[in-house]
């Protein structure tokens, strides 16, 4: 059976023991070896290998040749001989509540570092003095009279106060600590800094403008994650075992693996990877899951949802707004790319204008994060949600509107009053999107046509039901709108049942107040 790891982060560890490592030494060599520069940042979401590619470069920089024997770095130009003492911090487990806790917890990484390397650790009552301390006795101790700076996950400690009142300080904080990578720049032969979120240049990066950001460059897109090439060339055996367990063909076990795990796109012209850690466990189980749900959709991201309801079928976005953000105002589209609930599906370019169309990256991740957001959206429990969404899915198959529009009320009459509150036509569309996607209903909104869009479109193997949403407006008006459009015309010919739907949405009542259904 091949050995495959979902939660081993050691790059020594994987090539001792067995384990398939999917080579991406060739990518890591042509940034370490100084031609590219020699001070990096990357952001890129959870579980996708992060970890992993940070001890890959502290095992190249101490110069552990064995571990490397076979892959791509091997043959290329390193000098081996020359080895460098490695500051690793690993920021991943620093959730705190305090400023004072922060900086307790950063002499305790430091301290354990400097132990690690057989060097006395100089403590200062002032965290960024006792970072710059330890900086300067590694760099006095290497024979080149530098050192090397890894630092992972570096926004850990800021992530869980987004939008709060102490996220300006924590922000300030960690400034000061970071600005000593470029204070002590010439001390370092090599740095690499990585994380989930991209903060502003006026931000935490104000001080670190040093650091050549990475997170969209075509160079790095296939750094984390793995290519298709790479998973059929790595794994040909965990997908032969997956197919014989799901009495399947191996090319048929490799399109499930990219519908539920591929999809992600970290540059418009790159192509997609598949997410490392999902793939992992669905051959080591041998079964299609959503493994991505076995970790929560962060409280911030579900918070600010329900605030700002966001309609999901299509999201555009300016290069400016994806790029980066202010932790005491986060921008939401901005935090679920970052995130990796939502990935590059588009890209544009009108003079210097840049825009992207985002979109789910695949199956396993729309499934995870709808699932979740729809009690936010509702205000009903999880199973309640499951029950109703069920009843209408069910009533759609069947072609009942009455019993469809009936299980829609018993929905909306629990939405937050805090949500209904700005509502407008596109907040009610958002919500009846989730509640029909979430459960796999082959649903998308804002269809377009020749002669404009389609607020939803719904279908069945029999059937296509296209819904035109108002708010404080009969439904005969948005069954007129769409005979004008004409917006049926698209799938007159499809070989299914057409039918049209207008909804009307009362903002006195929160709810479905009246709605009308036709046939072609």
């Amino acid at each position: 059976m091949q050995k495959i790891a979902t939660d081993i982060y050691t790059f020594s560890e994987l090539r001792t023991k067995g384990f398939t490592y999917v080579d991406k030494t060739a990518i890591l060599w042509e940034l370490a070896n100084g031609s590219l520069g020699k001070q990096f940042f990357i952001a890129r979401p959870r579980r996708f290998g992060k970890s992993l590619a940070v001890s890959t470069l502290r095992a190249l920089f101490e110069g552990r040749r064995e571990l490397f024997a076979g892959l791509a770095v091997d043959s290329l130009e390193w000098d081996w001989e020359t080895r460098y003492p490695v500051l690793h911090l690993d920021m991943g487990s620093v959730q705190v509540d305090s400023e004072k806790e922060l900086a307790a917890r950063w002499r305790t990484l430091l301290s354990r570092e400097a132990e690690r390397n057989d060097i006395a650790f100089r403590d200062d009552p002032d965290a960024a003095t006792a970072f710059e301390n330890v900086i300067l006795d590694l760099a006095a101790q290497s024979q080149t009279g530098q050192m090397v700076l890894l630092v992972d996950e570096y926004d850990k400690p800021l992530l869980g106060k987004l939008g709060k009142p102490e996220a300006g300080l924590f922000r300030d904080t960690l400034k000061r600590f970071y600005s000593v990578i470029k204070t002590l720049e010439s001390k370092q032969r090599f740095s690499f800094m990585t994380g989930v979120s991209r903060f502003s240049k006026v931000s935490i990066f104000s001080d670190l403008n040093n650091l050549k950001d990475l997170t969209m460059n075509a160079r790095v897109a296939t750094l984390f994650g793995y290519t298709h090439e790479e998973v059929q060339a790595c794994f040909s055996q965990g997908i032969h075992e997956l197919a014989v367990a799901n009495k399947m063909d191996d090319e048929g076990a490799f399109a499930e693996i990219v519908k539920w795990y591929d999809g992600y796109r970290f540059h418009p012209k790159a192509e997609p990877v598949i997410n490392p850690v999902s793939l992992g466990s669905c051959l080591q189980d041998r079964e299609f899951n959503n493994y991505w749900s076995m970790t929560a959709t962060p409280t911030f991201l579900l918070d600010a949802l329900r605030k700002y309801p966001l309609d999901f079928s299509r999201i555009d976005v300016d290069e400016f707004r994806l790029g980066a953000f202010e932790p005491e105002c986060p921008e939401i589209v901005t935090l679920l790319f970052q995130a990796g609930y939502l990935t590059i599906g588009g890209f544009s370019q009108e003079g210097m204008l840049r825009r992207y169309t985002l979109k789910f990256p695949n199956q396993e991740v729309e499934s995870a994060f709808l699932t979740q957001l729809l009690p936010v959206y509702t205000g009903v429990g999880s199973t309640r949600s499951w029950d109703a969404q069920s009843a209408a899915v069910r009533a759609l198959r069947m072609g009942d509107i009455e019993k469809f529009v009936s299980v829609l009320k018993s929905i909306f009459a629990d939405v937050p009053y805090d949500l209904t509150d700005r509502q407008n036509e596109q907040t009610w569309q958002a919500i009846l999107y989730v509640v029909l996607r979430s459960i796999g209903m082959n649903v998308n909104a804002e269809v377009r046509t020749n002669s404009g869009r389609i607020d939803m479109v719904a279908e069945t193997p029999v059937s296509v039901w296209i819904i035109e949403v108002k708010r404080d407006k009969p439904s005969t008006e948005a069954i007129n709108q769409i005979r004008a459009k004409k917006d049926y015309e698209k799938y007159q010919f499809s070989g299914k049942t057409v039918k049209l739907v207008g909804i009307s949405f009362s903002t006195e009542k929160r709810t479905v107040v009246e709605h009308r259904a036709e046939f072609l």
